[in-house]
């Protein structure tokens, strides 16, 4: 008579502990995607909540030297408005402006609030197209004491569109050629970035329309 056969425990085979390591990488390689696309996802969405709030910040000193523009005819060798919209994706605009002492910048000149404002679009050192305010005390251009200070203000600029409201046209036009006068209204488009579908196009928009103070017409 056979003696009962002993319950032995039953080893993995190789073919089962392959199989289990290969599900197991399957699953670990599932997560890694998942984790990158959510790392991926959340600092695109940190660069362009980024991008947004310093092109606001951008158009706001843009807006607030404007609204403290003057412009005066006896002087105008100092206090010309000149606006270059030769090239019609990216504007320039130089004027004279009383800015107060919480405007940006407005430390590094102390109490000389008359001040040449110009803003314009200008390569780094990374061949990315920034937009840049240059200001200097009217009249101490070609002092040492206070050379111009110039600030980078939005990045990866795709547009910087000036437009000037023409009373006798009804209509906003692309260029104003006279330095003595200022335009009742000026239109101003920034587009910072680049969208994902047209390379061509802005990622982000902003657009403001400001008129400049009676002061300046006089």
């Amino acid at each position: 008579m056979k003696p009962p056969a002993r319950n032995r425990p039953r080893a993995f085979t190789l073919v089962e502990i392959m199989v289990a390591i290969t599900v197991f990488m399957l699953v670990m390689a599932s997560i890694m995607a998942c984790w990158k696309a959510i790392v991926t996802g959340t600092q695109t969405g940190e660069t362009a909540a980024a991008l947004a709030q310093r092109a606001r910040t951008s158009m706001r000193a843009v807006e607030d030297s404007l609204n403290n523009l003057e412009i005066s005819i006896p002087n105008i060798r100092y206090y010309s408005f000149i606006a270059d919209t030769s090239d019609p994706q990216f504007a320039s605009v130089s004027f004279a402006a009383r800015l107060p002492a919480s405007f940006l910048g407005s430390d590094y000149f102390g109490d000389l609030v008359m001040r040449r404002v110009t803003f314009d679009v200008e390569k780094d050192a990374n061949n990315q197209l920034n937009l840049v305010m240059t200001q200097y005390p009217l009249l101490a251009i070609s002092s040492d004491q206070h050379p111009p200070k110039s600030i980078v203000l939005a990045r990866d600029v795709s547009a910087f569109v000036l437009e000037f409201w023409s009373p006798k046209e009804e209509d906003w036009l692309s260029e104003f050629l006279k330095t003595n006068e200022v335009p009742p209204m000026i239109r101003i488009t920034l587009g910072t970035g680049h969208s994902p579908r047209d390379p061509n196009l802005p990622f982000n928009v902003i657009q403001r329309v400001v008129v400049p103070p009676v002061l300046a017409h006089l």
